[in-house]
C-alpha cells in the first residue's frame, strides 16, 4: 500500500534526529516522500549504553525493525548516511524481508579500514573520555579543515563520549557485515564522494558484488562534504528519488 510506505532516515555518527531533519537531503526528499527519523542507540533521545556489546549490528538492525513494527509497517525504504549507511547494510543483512530499498551514502559493508579518518575518530574518542566531546569535535574539524555550524556543533558537544566510544569500539571489531553480498536481492543505491579516500574503494566494490546495486559518485566531494549534503540538491538527487519510488510495485 503506497500510503503505508515509509522512508527511514538513518544519520551519521554524531547526528541526532534534530540535525537530520534540517539536512539538505531530508529537505530535498520530505516534500515528496513521508520520512521517519530515528535516533541510533547511543545518540539523541535513544538509550546510551556504555557496553560495546550493546552495539552489535544485529541489535542495531533490530532497533530499526522495532520502529517499523511499532508503526505497523511491513517493509520500508532505508536511507543511511555514514554511520547510518553502515546500519543500512546491517539491516540488509539481518532483516532483508523488511526492506524495500536501501540508499546508502559514505559507507561500505566490509571490515572497518585502518584509515586516516578511523584513526582520527579513535584518538578523538579516547581524548573525549578525559576532556569531553570538544576534543573529538576539534579533531574532526582539524582533519577536514572546517568548523561545524554553531548550532550543529552544540548538538555534537551534547553527545555522551562513553556511549560513542562503546559504539565505535564494537564497529571496529565487528568485521564484515555480510558473508556473501552476492546473495542479496535488495535494490541498493550506494553513493560516495569521489574524494572520500577512506571508503570509496570499498563502496565501489560493494556495488559490484550486490546484484541489484547502483553506484553513484559525487564529484569533488570528500566524506564530510557528501555527509553535510553539499551537492545533494543537484540532478543526482533524481537517482535517489527513482530508487525510493521504483520498489512500489514489488
Amino acid at each position: 500500500m503506497a500510503d503505508r510506505e515509509r522512508r527511514s532516515s538513518l544519520h551519521g555518527f554524531l547526528d541526532s534526529v534534530t540535525s537530520v531533519r534540517g539536512s539538505d537531503l531530508a529537505q530535498a526528499l520530505r516534500d515528496k516522500f513521508p520520512l521517519m527519523y530515528v535516533d541510533h542507540r547511543g545518540l539523541g533521545r535513544s538509550d546510551k549504553p556504555h557496553d560495546p556489546d550493546a552495539y552489535a549490528m544485529s541489535l542495531r538492525a533490530a532497533d530499526a525493525v522495532a520502529v517499523i513494527d511499532e508503526l505497523d509497517i511491513e517493509r520500508a525504504h532505508f536511507i543511511g548516511m555514514s554511520w547510518g549507511g553502515r546500519l543500512g547494510f546491517g539491516i540488509g543483512e539481518h532483516a532483508p524481508e523488511r526492506v524495500l530499498s536501501l540508499v546508502i551514502g559514505g559507507q561500505h559493508p566490509y571490515a572497518w579500514p585502518d584509515s586516516p579518518l578511523t584513526r582520527v575518530v579513535s584518538d578523538g574518542l579516547i581524548a573525549a573520555q578525559m576532556q569531553g566531546m570538544e576534543a573529538l569535535i576539534q579533531a574532526m574539524e582539524s582533519f577536514w579543515d572546517i568548523r561545524f555550524p554553531e548550532a550543529l556543533r552544540a548538538r555534537y558537544l551534547d553527545n555522551d563520549p562513553a556511549a560513542l566510544h562503546a559504539a565505535w569500539t564494537k564497529a571496529l571489531a565487528e568485521g564484515p557485515i555480510s558473508k556473501n553480498l552476492g546473495e542479496w536481492r535488495i535494490r541498493c543505491l550506494i553513493f560516495m564522494g569521489a574524494e572520500d579516500t577512506d571508503f570509496l574503494e570499498q563502496a565501489e566494490r560493494a556495488a559490484k558484488e550486490i546484484p541489484n546495486a547502483v553506484f553513484l559518485s559525487l564529484a569533488e566531494l570528500d566524506h564530510i562534504g557528501a555527509h553535510m549534503g553539499q551537492g545533494i540538491r543537484s540532478s543526482r538527487l533524481s537517482s535517489a528519488r527513482c530508487m525510493l519510488t521504483s520498489a512500489r510495485s514489488r
